[in-house]
C-alpha cells in the first residue's frame, strides 16, 4: 500500500562546489508540502547512505535537517525512525516555509514505510547523480 511520496528536484545549474537549488515536495493523503533550498548535493547523499544502513537498532533514528527554524529560510526535517518493537518504521516530516503571515505554512506528520522502502530511498539519494537525473520520486510502501 502506498502511504506517501517524496519528490526532490535539483536545479541543473551548478552554483559552486555542487551547490544547487532543491525543490522538495512531500505528500501524505491530502496533505502536501513544498519548500526550496540552496544546498550541497552531498548533504542528500550522506542522508541516503545513512538510510541504507537504517535501522542499526530499534531505537535508531536518521535525521536530515535543512534550513534554520529560527531564521527566514525554509526549514525541512526528515527523520526515519522505528515506532514499535516489531521494527515498523516511518519518516517524520517537519516543514516550515518561513514566509510571513498570511502565507506561512507549517506541517508536521509521519509517513509509515517498510524498512526496505526507506532503504530504497537511501539507495536513490546515496547514488544520486543530479546531472543525469535531476529528480527523485520515492513512494513509501507498507504491506
Amino acid at each position: 500500500m502506498k502511504q506517501g511520496t517524496l519528490r526532490i528536484c535539483a536545479s541543473t545549474d551548478d552554483y559552486s562546489d555542487d551547490l544547487r537549488t532543491f525543490d522538495v515536495v512531500v505528500v501524505k493523503d491530502k496533505l502536501e508540502s513544498h519548500v526550496s533550498f540552496l544546498e550541497h548535493i552531498d548533504t542528500w547523499r550522506e542522508f541516503g547512505r545513512e538510510l541504507v544502513r537504517f535501522p542499526e537498532s530499534s531505537s535508531a533514528k536518521v535525521v536530515l535537517q535543512m534550513g534554520d527554524i529560527s531564521s527566514y529560510d525554509s526549514y525541512l526535517k526528515l527523520q526515519a525512525y522505528c515506532f514499535d518493537a516489531y521494527g515498523h518504521a516511518a519518516i517524520h516530516v517537519s516543514v516550515d516555509n518561513r514566509k510571513p503571515d498570511p502565507n506561512r505554512c507549517k506541517l508536521e506528520f509521519s509517513i509509515p514505510a517498510e524498512i526496505a522502502s526507506i532503504n530504497r530511498l537511501g539507495h536513490l539519494l546515496g547514488n544520486w547523480r543530479v546531472e543525469n537525473d535531476p529528480e527523485i520520486l520515492w513512494q513509501a510502501i507498507t504491506s
